[in-house]
């Protein structure tokens, strides 16, 4: 605040002012010339006024230099800013300029006022720095304000002094302004700005403790009170409800306290779902649960208001929270009765509501106001409106039957209106009301989303576990058939040369058959009994090696994008099944784009802690590799996608597919403990999501136990696989190497309990120079070693599913008899599929059906050698 003092010029030095004594001056000097015309002689007239007029013109002269260079100002032009001045000089807020030296230019009455000093005395004025003076606070703001002043930049400083620059004030509050000040002939200034604000901090003071006393006197109220968002954010809670709840006001003040987190039972629902007219306030009263922090409840009687705005919209509620749990539990008056009734109705896990003789709905508990849209909006709420159209009949049937009270209605499994995929049970019963009453029916209903979805994944794996088992057999079958095929075709194939035509139909024969043993493979992929062959691989650098070969398979129509994520963790996994997956994928996505469009492959990493985010049915918590397949095709309804990975399923013409692709992918992706899922709607191209573990490297993984040495043959089909059971096994593998002699010497025991497989099998070792004999089943094999010593055996190469004794079970026997015993399985299924039914620790090579007679002499001759 200001002292009154007496009103003194401001201090101005900015400008110069006329003098008193240059004007005597002048004056004496014409006057003298004058007065020396008349006493001198007549001839030295002419000599004064020459000395005269010289001595004017060269004051002229030093006077136009000096208004050119700012120093001479006429008083015309400063009487320009009169009013602007005196405005400056009247202001309360104090106003001080001081030059670049510190001098000061300028001091209105008001600063001179708070510096205390003798009005119009320049020497009486000290500037901010020396003006105020205190503790630490009070030296740091003045610091960093004489900083900004030096630094030619402005600044604002808010600063307690004790005590007050005037008056007898204990203290006072200043706000304190600098900011450099631009002068003529650029030159530069600074300009303070000194306000008394102490009347403004008081002010507001005694506002914030009035408010600080309202929320006091709330929080010690002898009942809760809550404000909550339509949302459900809660805005605030008394001291009081914070009690009751166990909860500290400093903890709820750092987190986002939801009203769930406080309401039992889905009571929320209740609060969200209140309904008013357009511009009114709604006040319900609600009788529920409260959930304490440690879970226990509390029963409470809710005075719930809400403002709805013009457009119906909820503002934020208020609610007044009584609390019931202190009351008598030992009077059983209508009142307590109706309290309890009322806990249990809306604390119950069914839904219930009462409806109208209409089919209205008249009141809900929390449950059923679940079922209710999320959008509160004003007017009537009816049962048919959460029913979706196709289900309604079967409800109103059911509620017209209960209406009338003329039988036993059933349970209606029906689906909701709104969200896909959500269903509900619903039960009717007659109220029991009089005919007065509007109340007619009471519904319960018990929500059946995640049982329907529940029961959805249980059949669709039952499916595909049977579809793949069934798979797997007819494949294991086939791979037998075919196997003689592929066989006696290459014997028939040495009989004759190159260039006879016989040789080319035998050829033909073998080629039909190995396109017959893809198809096989595919289903063998299915049902998750292929020969995967893992390594770790980098699913970047694969992608990249597989960009011609896509861009081939799906033409010049469709735009190809392969997006690589950066630092992509390894995965294991088999290379050439991954490329057949990619493939498979491109090449449809190609067929839903018959005019063409854009086909985008992304890779990135998935951490665990983001794998739930991706509500993929199957997906393990982990850490994943995620290689995303997106193209802008036309998409594919629900109910094909449901069926999509199923084999033979296909949308194509009749010859332009198998419907085992997708089939092979499915196998693959989960054969490799992965999951996979599609994104697809009609109209809007399809995404096809995979999730492969990472893997991390260790020594070995380019050796697997089981089947990590086998590589393609000479038609394309996979070579023999050494391993065994164990990862220690791994480290006995032979390396394969080029074999140019497929010669040989030695006994091999051959058990096949196909007649045609054993034929030519027998028949190929023995065109090499092997002793073979021949077995019918490993009962039959055993038999044979009676009567040929065991050390004679140098190689056994056995089917694994044979009648009476099968593959794993001869093994065990041979091995008890000759440890060192060499063992080939030969087999339509995958190696995995009879691993888990080996002894820990056994070894043995493995050769998948159907293989040519190469690849079979080639796997005799490595493992002989």
């Amino acid at each position: 605040m200001l002292k009154e003092s007496p009103a003194g010029p401001p201090i101005d030095r900015s400008q110069r002012h006329g003098s008193p004594v240059l004007l005597l001056l002048v004056t004496l000097v014409v006057v003298g010339s004058v007065l020396s015309l008349a006493v001198l002689d007549e001839r030295h007239h002419a000599t004064v006024l020459t000395l005269f007029l010289a001595g004017f013109a060269a004051l002229g002269v030093l006077a136009a230099f000096l208004y050119a260079v700012g120093i001479l100002q006429f008083a015309g032009r400063a009487a320009r800013n009169d009013i602007t001045k005196a405005i400056v000089d009247g202001a309360e807020e104090g106003q001080l300029v001081l030059d670049r030296e510190g001098k000061v230019l300028y001091a209105n009455d008001a600063y001179q006022s708070f510096c205390g000093g003798v009005p119009g005395r320049a020497a009486s004025i000290r500037p901010v720095e020396r003006l105020f003076s205190g503790g630490s606070d009070v030296s740091e703001a003045v610091y960093r304000l004489a900083q900004a002043a030096r630094e030619g930049r402005g600044a604002t400083e808010i600063i307690r002094l004790v005590p007050a620059l005037t008056g007898g004030a204990s203290y006072g509050w200043y706000r304190v302004r600098v900011r450099p000040l631009s002068r003529a002939g650029g030159d530069t200034a600074v300009h303070w700005r000194l306000t008394d604000i102490t009347r403004d901090r008081e002010k507001h003071e005694n506002e914030f403790q009035e408010l600080q006393q309202a929320i006091s006197y709330l929080d010690s109220a002898p009942a809760g009170f809550f404000s909550a968002r339509p949302e459900g954010r809660v805005l605030y809670l008394n001291a009081t409800l914070a009690d009751w709840l166990d909860y500290d006001l400093a903890e709820i003040a750092d987190r986002n306290l939801e009203i769930r987190d406080i309401v039992a039972s889905g009571g929320e629902a209740l609060l969200a779902h209140v309904q008013g007219q357009p511009g009114a306030v709604r006040t319900e009263t609600i009788d529920l649960d409260l959930k304490r922090k440690g879970g226990q409840r509390l029963p409470v009687r809710l005075l719930h208001r809400v403002a709805f705005a013009a457009d119906g919209t909820a503002g934020v509620s208020r609610t007044l929270v009584l609390n019931r749990s202190g009351e008598a539990s030992g009077a059983e008056g209508l009142r307590d009765a109706e309290v309890r009734f009322a806990r249990l109705f809306n604390t119950s896990p069914f839904a219930i509501a009462t409806l109208s003789r209409s089919g209205g709905i008249e009141s809900t508990n929390a449950r059923f106001a679940g079922f209710l849209p999320n959008q509160q909006t004003a007017g009537p709420r009816d049962l048919l409106s959460l029913i979706a159209p196709a289900d309604r009949p079967r409800i109103e049937a059911a509620f017209t039957l209960a209406r009338h009270g003329t039988g036993e209605s059933e349970p209606v499994d029906v689906s909701l209106a709104g969200e896909v995929g959500r269903s509900a049970r619903f039960f009717f019963v007659p109220s029991g009301a009089s005919e007065r009453s509007e109340e007619a029916v009471i519904a319960y209903a018990l929500e059946t989303t995640d049982e329907k979805k529940l029961q959805e994944q249980l059949f669709q794996s039952m499916k595909m576990n049977a579809v793949g088992q069934l798979a797997g057999g007819v494949a294991h079958d086939f791979n037998n058939h075919l196997q003689a095929i592929v066989g006696f075709a290459d014997l028939l194939a040495g009989n004759f040369r190159a260039t006879d035509p016989r040789h080319q139909d035998v050829m033909q024969i073998k080629n039909s058959a190995n396109r017959a043993k893809s198809l096989v493979r595919q289903l063998l992929a299915f049902s998750r009994q292929q020969t995967l062959l893992p390594e770790t691989i980098d699913l970047g650098d694969r992608l990249g090696d597989l960009n011609a070969m896509l861009k081939r398979s799906i033409g010049p129509n469709v735009e190809l994008d392969i997006r690589h994520g950066r630092d992509l963790w390894p995965t294991f996994a088999d290379p050439a099944s991954f490329d057949n997956m990619i493939i498979n994928l491109a090449v449809n996505a190609r067929d839903a784009m018959p005019e063409g469009g854009s086909l985008t492959i992304r890779t990135s990493n998935v951490p665990a802690a983001e794998t739930d985010s991706y509500n993929v049915e199957g997906l393990k918590r982990g850490d994943y590799v995620l290689v995303d397949v997106t193209d802008s095709g036309s998409g594919m309804s629900p109910e094909v996608r449901r069926k999509i990975f199923e084999p033979f399923f296909t949308t194509k013409e009749v010859g332009r597919g198998t419907g085992l692709g997708l089939s092979s992918v499915y196998g693959f992706v989960t054969q490799s403990n992965g999951s996979i899922d599609c994104l697809s709607e009609l109209g809007k191209g399809t995404t096809f999501r995979i999730f492969l573990p990472r893997h991390v490297p260790r020594a070995g993984d380019l050796l697997p136990a089981g089947a990590d040495m086998a590589a393609a043959g000479e038609d394309g089909a996979p070579e023999m696989a050494a391993g065994g059971q164990a990862p220690a096994l791994a480290a006995a593998v032979v390396e394969k190497v080029p074999i140019a002699d497929l010669t040989g010497t030695g006994t091999i025991l051959l058990v096949e309990d196909e007649d045609a497989v054993r034929n030519f099998g027998a028949r190929a070792l023995r065109s090499r120079g092997y002793t073979v004999i021949e077995a019918q089943s490993g009962v039959d094999a055993l038999h044979q070693l009676e009567t040929h010593a065991m050390e004679d055996i140098d190689l056994v190469v056995s089917d694994v599913v044979m009648p009476e004794m099968d593959g794993p079970s001869l093994l065990r026997e041979l091995r008890a008899r000759k440890p060192e015993i060499r063992v080939i399985f030969v087999s339509g299924y995958a190696e995995e599929a009879f691993r888990k039914n080996l002894p820990e620790g056994q070894q043995f090579d493995f050769l998948p059906k159907p293989f040519s007679l190469k690849q079979l002499i080639e796997a005799v001759k490595r493992v002989m050698s």
